[in-house]
């Protein structure tokens, strides 16, 4: 048995040649196909044309792959439309409310001259917002916040009124005075005493006095009451004697007391307004007045004061022919005319008891025949015949021919 021999160099050396020349030609076809496909075509197959949304602006070569775009052609991508939002609804040209004209007062207007402490300055005010409307109606405020009965030293009242009243030649005078009048007398007597409860009356009446010589009309508005009890107290009791003074003078006093208490008659810091609607009329110090405080305080003065001017408080006098009297209203009213009227009849006139008489007349004498079923029922105690079909005929047996009616 011939030995293989192993082979030699030669021939070793060519099958190394052969190999690598093989490998080597596998390679460069495998780099030149990839060359020509890419790894998505090599698991998915080979790329189609396939239609896009930016097609028109892509350029594919004759192997179906993208290349660059021309320096000539925009690359811009297109953008895209927005969706246009909705339109805000126009705004609707609603008319504004028309603020409300003041008119301009009258070179002739009636002036009505407030005068008193600090609460007689929120009553002007609430005067002047009263006849804000009325060119006829001027409001003078005259008021001294400090001032009173009781301090002569700061303002003397009854003997400074008599010359503010011929400077300022009012319609009318309104006075509200008492609140800062809870003190002693300056070297007089104790607060409330006997003693001071007299000097302080004849003060009130020597002012009353005083703006009676002049000839002009008096309203004296009265105190509300106040947050402390005291202090609420002692001017009801200055109340009492405004309204007796005032009225020795022929004056007119105007209680706001029921106005600004609640229904217990306590204080209350809230109330109705003048249109009827619960607001806060006092401040927090149960003293001062508000906006809405001071306009109900003038409306009890409001309805006297109309009476004393007249059409003056009329919106309409700018109308009136220049020089035409204003008529004062009358302050009592006209006696109504007389009607003759109907006497009143009984309910039990006049069939029930059988007469046609009316009341007051003489009761005729009558028979048994001439009694009525009031009578026979009450005085006799016969009963009523019962007329056939009605629920009150009770006879028996039952009567079956019942007249038609």
């Amino acid at each position: 048995m011939d030995t293989i021999k192993r082979p030699t160099g030669f021939i070793r050396c060519l099958v190394v040649s052969v190999s690598l020349g093989a490998a080597g030609g596998l390679v460069f076809t495998d780099i030149a196909a990839a060359q020509q496909r890419t790894i998505l075509d090599m698991l998915f197959g080979p790329r189609r044309d396939v239609y896009r949304e930016d097609s028109d602006r892509m350029i594919f070569d004759e192997n179906n792959r993208p290349a660059r775009p021309a320096k000539n052609r925009s690359t811009k991508r297109a953008e895209r439309p927005r969706p246009q939002q909705p339109a805000a609804p126009a705004a609707q040209n609603t008319p504004a409310t028309p603020q409300p004209v003041i008119p301009s007062k009258m070179t002739d207007a009636k002036t009505i001259l407030v005068v008193g402490d600090f609460m007689a300055s929120g009553l002007a005010e609430g005067l002047d917002a009263a006849f804000m409307d009325s060119p006829g109606v001027r409001v003078i405020d005259k008021s001294d916040g400090s001032s009173g009965f009781v301090r002569s030293d700061h303002r003397d009242w009854p003997a400074t009124i008599g010359s503010l009243i011929d400077a300022e030649k009012p319609a009318v005078v309104v006075v509200m005075i008492g609140a800062n009048d809870r003190q002693q007398f300056l070297n007089g007597p104790v607060l409330q005493s006997e003693a001071w409860a007299k000097e302080y009356q004849a003060r009130v009446r020597t002012f009353l006095e005083a703006v009676k010589k002049t000839g002009h009309p008096l309203v004296w508005v009265g105190q509300p009451s106040f947050k402390f009890k005291n202090m609420t107290n002692d001017l009801l009791a200055f109340n009492e004697v405004y309204r007796s003074a005032t009225e020795k003078a022929d004056g007119k006093f105007v209680d706001v007391w029921e106005g600004f208490v609640d229904q217990g008659g306590s204080f209350t810091l809230s109330g109705f307004d003048v249109s009827g609607q619960t607001v806060r009329l006092r401040n927090n110090d149960g003293i001062g007045l508000t906006t809405a405080g001071k306009r109900k305080l003038a409306f009890y003065a409001e309805k006297p004061l109309r009476q004393m001017l007249g059409t003056a408080t009329s919106p309409a006098i700018a109308a009136i022919k220049p020089g035409s009297p204003v008529q004062a209203l009358p302050e009592t009213p006209q006696a109504p005319v007389k009607i003759d009227r109907i006497a009143p009849i009984s309910l039990n006139d006049p069939e029930l008891d059988g007469g046609t008489d009316l009341l007051g007349a003489t009761p005729r004498a009558g028979t048994a025949a001439d009694k009525s079923a009031k009578d026979r029922l009450l005085i006799e105690g016969s009963a009523p015949q019962g007329q056939p079909g009605r629920i009150n005929d009770y006879s028996w047996p039952a009567k079956t021919n019942i007249p038609a009616q």
